[in-house]
């Protein structure tokens, strides 16, 4: 494999990979391999389902029409029971199983027609975990548990959780898995101006600063190690749009739109590699593991 695409994590912000996806397979810049993080690898997975621009478009067309209800319930029941200790989740999985049946067309992560692989969080240890074989279904669930809101699963007798805790930006995973050209494809928004509102986003935001700054540190590695091996790491420019609300998915046409449009100027103006001197990501909150995250 020589070319991946590397999608962070980002909740409701997973529209803007997709917009960015079109202008780069539109520029002729197709993915051998396709590591994602959280919502970046349901993304790839939907991806990986549909190859080629016609695929991405499609992906775009579903972020349009994606709805909170689509993805989360939120019960008032099942919460106070997770604030009590009954229960370790505040949100049923169910409606995010039901959403990646409908966006990925094969069971499992092997059978993909564009190698995939998942990343997930040991809910125990903290390291990264890689999927690459398995029910796709589980594993990007796994992917995608922010551990209170959505329940860990055990998957090989490991209990998963979010994988943007460890690899916000899979871009090692990428490069273990034979890649030597990977585009990073991270979900940041402007600066906010002011605290979000509500209890599990303030919690959320605050996470999502200190794994950004991880991301940003281990994406600068690999950039090292992709020049001492002969690679390159392009980290493509995100647009840093406002921050939409929390469970907003409202916005998805207007995030890919800007996505598309920011993507398709940095690569008119002709992209240059990251080099350990230059910084990993533009924006403060690239990939916020953000609540409303599917």
């Amino acid at each position: 494999m020589t070319v991946a695409f590397a999608l962070s994590g980002g909740g409701n912000l997973g529209p803007m990979q997709a917009g960015t996806i079109v202008a780069l397979l539109e520029a002729g810049v197709e993915a051998d391999l396709l590591v994602g993080t959280s919502v970046g690898a349901l993304n790839a997975a939907f991806l990986a389902s549909r190859p080629g621009v016609a695929g991405a478009q499609q992906l775009v067309t579903a972020w349009s029409e994606l709805r909170r209800r689509d993805v989360v319930r939120l019960s008032p029941l099942r919460a106070i029971a997770g604030f009590l200790g009954v229960r370790d989740h505040l949100v049923s999985p169910d409606r995010l199983r039901s959403l990646i049946r409908a966006w990925v067309q094969f069971a499992r992560i092997e059978d993909a027609p564009v190698h995939l692989a998942i990343t997930a969080t040991d809910a125990l240890s903290g390291e990264a975990v890689t999927l690459v074989e398995g029910d796709v279904v589980e594993s990007l669930v796994a992917s995608s548990a922010i551990p209170g809101l959505f329940p860990p699963v055990t998957l090989r007798g490991r209990w998963l959780v979010d994988g943007s805790l460890s690899a916000n930006h899979p871009v090692r995973q990428a490069q273990a898995l034979g890649a030597r050209d990977i585009y990073v494809l991270a979900t940041a928004t402007a600066r906010r101006r002011r605290p979000p509102r509500g209890a599990v986003a303030v919690a959320m935001n605050s996470v999502s600063l200190v794994t950004t700054r991880v991301a940003r540190q281990e994406t600068e590695d690999a950039a090292r190690r992709a020049t001492a091996g002969g690679g390159r790491i392009f980290v493509v420019p995100p647009a840093e749009p406002d921050p939409p609300g929390t469970f907003d998915y409202r916005h998805g046409a207007r995030l890919a739109r800007l996505a598309y449009e920011r993507a398709r100027a940095w690569l008119d103006a002709g992209p240059a590699p990251l080099t350990p001197s230059t910084s990993a990501t533009a924006g403060p909150s690239a990939g916020a593991p953000v609540p409303e995250q599917p």
